[in-house]
């Protein structure tokens, strides 16, 4: 069982729900220490001043933001006022389609669980759960995490309450302000290229399992670090060229097709 990260009630109108946050995810990756490469000893950071050179405690570290080239400094008690109130309720501000949300809004998962195994408590969590995935709606609100506040999106998940932190719209790139595709004629795909290529992605299309793929660069780490202790010499691979465009799109389309069908 995971370990609860936050507890507290999740409000829908006047019905209520106890629940506790646990993630949806667990963290896989190696992690490594600082060391010197040279004695094996463990790096420490020390933080000091860059003037001086001097060493400076933890409670004498002020928070410095450039605003209009002036350095406004801030103590952790200034900071403080700005901190939403510490509420412990999720409430909800709105319904909405699930795919009318732009995945780029969506951050960490957690799982809302019944903070209570009595009958009424456990009544209020299936409610909410059935009628959200009857109706395919998300739940929009926010919670307060840390003392930073998050807006959220809560629905119904292998029977459960999912929550996601999400990111507020100023926080994502508008996509033009990137440079834009050439619209000219001449850089226009044909009509058979588009065939051949809706073929491929159709001969492609299968129910997607994320079981069928495993983090290959973890699996790799793995192994040099086993073979390192082994003292077995780690050979670096050369990088590989970039493929060049392919002079003739709709032979490599057909090409690609008939790899996939095995033709």
């Amino acid at each position: 069982m995971a370990r609860g990260l936050w507890s507290g009630t999740l409000s829908f109108g006047l019905v209520t729900v106890p629940v506790r946050m646990v993630s949806a995810v667990r963290d896989r990756g190696i992690h490594f220490h600082e060391i010197d490469h040279k004695t094996g000893e463990r790096i420490k950071v020390r933080r000091t001043c860059e003037k001086d050179k001097r060493e400076i405690p933890w409670e004498q570290v002020g928070h410095g933001y450039q605003l209009d080239g002036e350095q406004v400094v801030l103590s952790d008690e200034e900071l403080a006022a700005a901190a939403p109130e510490r509420t412990r309720t999720i409430e909800i501000e709105q319904f909405a389609q699930l795919d009318a949300i732009d995945p780029a809004h969506f951050d960490h998962p957690y799982f809302l669980l019944a903070d209570s195994e009595s009958e009424g408590v456990t009544r209020a969590y299936r409610l909410l759960r059935d009628a959200m995935a009857r109706t395919e709606q998300v739940a929009i609100g926010r919670v307060v995490l840390r003392s930073k506040e998050y807006l959220v999106a809560v629905r119904e998940r292998e029977e459960l309450l999912a929550l996601s932190t999400m990111r507020f719209a100023d926080e994502i790139r508008d996509p033009s302000d990137n440079d834009t595709v050439p619209t000219a004629q001449a850089h226009a795909p044909r009509r058979g290229e588009v065939q051949e290529a809706v073929k491929i992605i159709q001969a492609m299309s299968r129910d997607f399992d994320p079981t069928r793929y495993e983090d290959c660069h973890r699996s790799r780490l793995m192994k040099i670090i086993q073979r390192k202790r082994r003292g077995t010499e780690i050979k670096i691979p050369e990088a590989e060229p970039q493929p060049d465009p392919v002079p003739d799109l709709m032979a490599a389309l057909k090409e690609s097709l008939a790899r996939i069908n095995g033709t």
